[in-house]
């Protein structure tokens, strides 16, 4: 059984686009330190990438945005993908809906999985409400979420989800009862 991390929706039109805030700007740099932690230690990286077509519903709600094939539906330059990492589309709020996320999370033996990115009340919460429903264990790295219209969104992933909102400095500790952490180069 391994920890996999779960990128959500660091995309250009949430980060540097239309719909970016000064909140989701300022996960940036969390963002990087996280994802290149998970390298260091040779855990698995999948990213949530929000990418619509003119017919997905939730373009009803939201106006077009993060359209595919267009340059805001793609990650960030300052976090992207590497070649062992997973990239999946998703066109609605969770990462698990019409994708195929559980059958790589199963086929990694995963049993925990770590999320940052965007938004914490929205994207994130569907995702990790359906990992919770599938039995996962969940983690949310706070200085890596943003949340766009629920702040008090810690509590509801507590109190619904049982997630643990953990902060960077506790990522290690945690990450050290998987013994991935055996794989580092001993200093």
């Amino acid at each position: 059984m391994k920890p996999v991390l779960i990128v959500v929706d660091m995309v250009n039109e949430f980060v540097h686009g239309r719909l970016s805030t000064d909140q989701s700007k300022s996960l940036i740099e969390p963002s990087i330190y996280v994802v290149n932690y998970f390298r260091k230690i040779g855990g698995k990286i999948i990213y949530l990438k929000d990418s619509h077509n003119p017919l997905d519903f939730e373009l009803n709600v939201w106006g077009n945005h993060s359209m595919e094939n267009d340059p805001s539906s793609d990650i960030i330059d300052e976090l992207k993908p590497k070649p062992d990492d997973i990239v999946i589309y998703k066109h609605t709020y969770s990462g698990f809906y019409g994708t195929i996320l559980d059958n790589y999370l199963r086929a990694l033996k995963a049993d925990s999985l770590f999320f940052i990115g965007l938004d914490a009340d929205i994207c994130v919460r569907h995702t990790v409400a359906d990992a919770f429903f599938r039995g996962y264990n969940t983690f949310v790295i706070k200085e890596a979420v943003a949340s766009y219209i629920d702040k008090d969104w810690e509590n509801y992933f507590r109190k619904v989800y049982g997630t643990r909102v953990i902060s960077i400095n506790e990522l290690e500790e945690i990450l050290k009862s998987y013994n991935i952490m055996e794989k580092l180069p001993q200093q």
